[in-house]
């Protein structure tokens, strides 16, 4: 596992350059489909390729599952889960929240995560058995135990035919019975924040797979608690808090 995650942080880090260096240069985006909040930016697909060339130099033979260029199959039980950049609109808006988002699996079980936000320079990550990690340093979630008492990030679809009057209901409920609930423009550095105890809750429907896979291994080794609910072809609804009761209460409330 030491070798996987040298290797990914390697990966990481040097999609991170590009990212820096292409802040608030941005000539080209582009919608991605008749989604038209799912936008790509050339940084989207540099930072991928980056990311993909880097971890081939050791591990071509594996599988990845990219938010660009897709799943390549080459029959390894092992699957990299990347999204080079998790938070393009804010990115091309001049935003500083956004995150490049890398898991590890070994058939369906996840077994390294790591988001990184370059601004902020907060690189989280967790692998097999150690916990999870902020720049070097052991974290977990919060202590809090009531709804009241907790701050809520709520992670709706960018397909806004996903987000019905269910979903908007569930936020309001929540933002009704908490501090309230933040929509921040990426998934994977809400969960982040979520295992270091900046947040309590995330929920989220709609997401994909390279959007949460990462961050929801890093929030069960700081000690969260998740429901995962897979749909269709990489698609996931999520509920994560820093414990059973909050988790329990958050299912009723929603």
């Amino acid at each position: 596992m030491s070798n996987f995650l040298k290797h990914s942080l390697k990966a990481v880090e040097e999609s991170a350059i590009i990212i820096k260096d292409y802040f608030k240069k941005i000539d080209y985006v582009y919608q991605n489909n008749k989604n038209y909040r799912d936008l790509v930016s050339e940084v989207d697909i540099l930072s991928e390729q980056t990311i993909l060339e880097t971890l081939k130099t050791k591990f071509k033979d594996h599988n990845f599952l990219a938010e660009e260029s897709g799943f390549e199959n080459n029959g390894s039980n092992y699957t990299w889960v990347i999204d080079p950049l998790d938070g393009t609109v804010n990115y091309t808006r001049g935003i500083k929240m956004c995150a490049i988002s890398l898991a590890l699996k070994f058939k369906s079980q996840t077994h390294l995560g790591i988001v990184y936000n370059p601004f902020l320079e907060e690189l989280y990550y967790a692998s097999d058995k150690k916990g999870a990690f902020l720049n070097g340093s052991k974290i977990n979630v919060s202590s809090n135990n009531k709804v009241r008492d907790c701050l809520i990030i709520g992670g709706l679809s960018s397909d806004v035919k996903k987000n019905n009057s269910n979903q908007f209901s569930a936020f309001r409920k929540l933002n009704n019975k908490s501090l309230g609930v933040l929509r921040i423009g990426t998934a994977a550095y809400g969960l982040a924040l979520l295992a270091k105890g900046s947040v309590d809750v995330f929920f989220g429907n709609g997401l994909k797979e390279w959007d949460v896979e990462a961050g929801i291994h890093i929030v069960k080794k700081a000690k969260g608690e998740v429901i995962c609910k897979r749909i269709g072809s990489n698609s996931v609804n999520l509920i994560c808090a820093n414990n059973k009761k909050i988790l329990s209460e958050i299912k009723l409330i929603i």
